[in-house]
């Protein structure tokens, strides 16, 4: 039996979607535990990871709460053994790469011009996959350990074409010497800010190339050497 969330839960959107269609499609995971990680993945959506309890996860589910811990152990685990895993796989199929003849062309691209290309369409994707990414939005503000573990989302293959491309600008003296995981870091957090803020109304802009436009100035000049 699916998971039934309470009235008024988030709607899904394409992340969640994939991740479905994972669970679903993972033998190793019996009927019952494709249900808890189904119901958590909506229920820390709608309520917030941390405002979230097993016994909310066990009810959705329709399981017993005894079954959460049997096999996943706590729900500290459930979110960092199981759901990011899964998470991290979606994206890695959603999110494009760069070709390499892309990766090619960026030695004659500025810092500021890749920004301009690549981000209105990474933002317009979070903001459309608003409701997930609250679940770690959220506990990023008030988690060390999410703070510590929200690179680890970042598929491999991703994070690895990431780092080729700060150290290319980092060559080229358009990005300062950081370690590349701070400026990561600085990027997501910038980045996930606007997006939250323009999702809660408090954006006082209506031209929405505009502020990207603001958003890829403040980081290219934040940046800069």
């Amino acid at each position: 039996m699916k998971s039934k969330l309470p009235e008024g839960a988030v709607e899904v959107d394409s992340i969640f979607e994939l991740f479905k269609h994972k669970i679903e499609n993972n033998e190793k995971l019996t009927p019952k535990m494709q249900d808890i990680l189904e119901a958590s993945l909506l229920l820390f959506a709608e309520k917030g990871y941390s405002n979230t309890s097993t016994k909310d996860i066990a009810r959705s589910a329709n399981v017993a709460e005894g079954t959460i811990f049997k096999h996943f152990g706590s729900k500290e685990n459930l979110l960092y053994a199981s759901i990011l895993p899964l998470l991290s796989q979606s994206l890695e199929d959603l999110i494009p790469t760069y070709s390499q003849n892309n990766l090619d062309r960026l030695s004659t691209m500025s810092f500021a011009n890749f920004l301009h290309q690549v981000l209105p369409e990474r933002i317009n994707f979070a903001g459309n996959n608003l409701k997930i990414w609250k679940i770690f939005l959220t506990e990023y503000l008030y988690q060390e350990t999410m703070r510590d573990n929200l690179i680890t989302l970042i598929p491999k293959v991703l994070l690895d074409e990431i780092n080729q491309i700060i150290n290319l600008f980092k060559e080229k003296k358009e990005i300062i010497d950081w370690p590349n995981e701070e400026i990561i870091r600085l990027i997501i957090s910038i980045i996930a800010g606007y997006v939250v803020a323009k999702s809660m109304g408090f954006s006082t802009n209506s031209e929405t190339k505009t502020e990207t436009d603001h958003l890829i100035l403040f980081l290219e000049k934040g940046l800069h050497p």
